[in-house]
């Protein structure tokens, strides 16, 4: 008999044309027995000839739609999925280390950008939008990386550190690394929330891979999923990541959830896959941080972001019953907290009845003992600058209570800084998902 154990998925593309099988070439690591599958409807023959009952039926519809729940881990199958998710990234950037840092002060906004060419790194506040050099910060607002006090990333956090109103801290990568190999910003926003800081390495082996959602009226990448062990070996072609769903817990890995719609199934000379899982541990829950505005909250019981894309499932047309095109509508990000319900949790509950937005900065790494390089631990990180926090409810927990806190992040009017989302993994892997 099949055995759940015994089945695997893959996944190959961007398809071009979409609904062009491509061939398959990373692993999806899944946790259980995906709903992924193509069903047909069918109606029946409304046709009345005196018969007290239906005289056939006929297929008018094919779906290929359903869940893949996912095993969370940076590793390419998954990388794919978020890049059908938020849209075409970049080329990857082999990558040395990384900082984040926030304002904490009193001023509207914060500013930081830096310049790869100049070997700066820029700090501007003031009011939002007309911000000037903050004389706390290096030189008139300015650090020179080349300087000796600032030209190693230790030096750096260290030094930022000190600054009033600044906390900085290393994401990963060693000491030693080059400061001047920073990699340019052109403006983000650090006031109350974090901003990931990026150095390059000509030789480290590990890259960024980096996704800012793209919000402008293009489709998503599509792709190929084949399922086998479920009976046969199934291919789906014209794959879309509709939604995605993270969530961890006390005492758990980080789990994942993806939401495809697809065009195609067929079994028709497709082949088991040999494929295999590269050796990157999971992502754990206890191993990762999340913070909402300035407070990086430790006592955390379960969270959930949901990332949603709103396709229109109704791509249907003449000349196949299967589903013809992808759609995407109005994209979504919401979420929810339980956090230990202290004096820093409780100061969530005005910001209901504000029209305030705070950053939200969720980071997955996988276990300290297990890094993909020297310093260099396997990690998603998911940056959401600017959320409405909606709701504040007190939850029992064995006795004692809880806040559960529910965020949406939106793309805030006017803003000159940060994407509305950005998502980063690191992987070994060079190529672009």
């Amino acid at each position: 008999m099949p055995s759940v154990n015994a089945i695997r998925y893959t996944i190959g593309g961007p398809e071009s044309p979409a609904g062009s099988a491509e061939s398959r070439t990373a692993v999806i690591p899944i946790r259980g027995l995906p709903g992924l599958r193509g069903t047909v409807e069918k109606a029946a023959d409304p046709a009345i000839v005196g018969s007290n009952m239906i005289t056939g039926k006929y297929r008018t519809s094919g779906n290929v739609a359903g869940a893949l729940p996912i095993a969370f881990r940076a590793v390419p199958g998954v990388g794919k999925l978020i890049n059908s998710l938020l849209g075409q990234e970049d080329a990857p950037t082999q990558i040395g280390a990384a900082i984040r840092i926030r304002y904490t002060g009193t001023e509207a906004s914060c500013k930081l950008s830096a310049d790869t060419s100049g070997d700066t790194l820029d700090s501007d506040i003031g009011d939002f939008g007309d911000e000037s050099g903050d004389a706390a910060f290096g030189t008139g607002g300015s650090i020179d990386l080349s300087s000796a006090s600032f030209d190693t990333v230790g030096e750096l956090v260290t030094a930022i550190n000190a600054y009033t109103y600044y906390d900085c801290e290393k994401l990963f990568g060693g000491d030693a690394v080059d400061a001047a190999d920073i990699i340019s910003i052109t403006s983000a926003q650090a006031k109350s929330g974090w901003v990931t800081v990026f150095f390059s390495s000509a030789d480290s082996g590990i890259y960024l891979h980096k996704w800012e959602v793209v919000l402008a009226n293009t489709e998503r990448p599509v792709y190929s999923i084949q399922g086998d062990g479920i009976g046969d070996d199934y291919l789906w072609a014209g794959c879309v990541t509709d939604q995605l769903s993270i969530s961890g817990a006390l005492k758990a890995m980080v789990e994942a959830e993806a939401q495809v719609l697809g065009m195609t199934e067929t079994t028709e000379d497709v082949n088991a896959s040999v494929l295999t899982l590269e050796d990157i541990d999971p992502l754990m829950f206890a191993d990762g941080g999340i913070s909402i505005g300035e407070v990086e909250y430790t006592y955390i019981r379960n969270h959930s972001v949901q990332l949603l894309n709103n396709h229109n499932a109704e791509g249907y047309g003449q000349g196949s019953i299967w589903r013809q095109y992808q759609e995407k509508g109005m994209f979504a990000v919401t979420g929810s907290v339980q956090v230990k319900m202290d004096s820093d949790a409780i100061l969530e509950k005005a910001k209901v009845d504000s029209s305030d937005l705070v950053a939200v900065y969720l980071k997955y790494r996988g276990p300290d003992d297990d890094e993909l390089a020297t310093d260099v631990p396997a990690m998603i990180v998911v940056e959401l600058p600017y959320c409405s926090v909606d709701s504040f409810e007190p939850q029992e927990n064995n006795g004692t209570i809880d806040a559960s806190i529910g965020f949406e992040a939106v793309d805030k009017k006017g803003s000159p800084y940060n994407h509305a989302v950005t998502v980063w993994l690191l992987s070994d892997d060079s190529s672009a998902y």
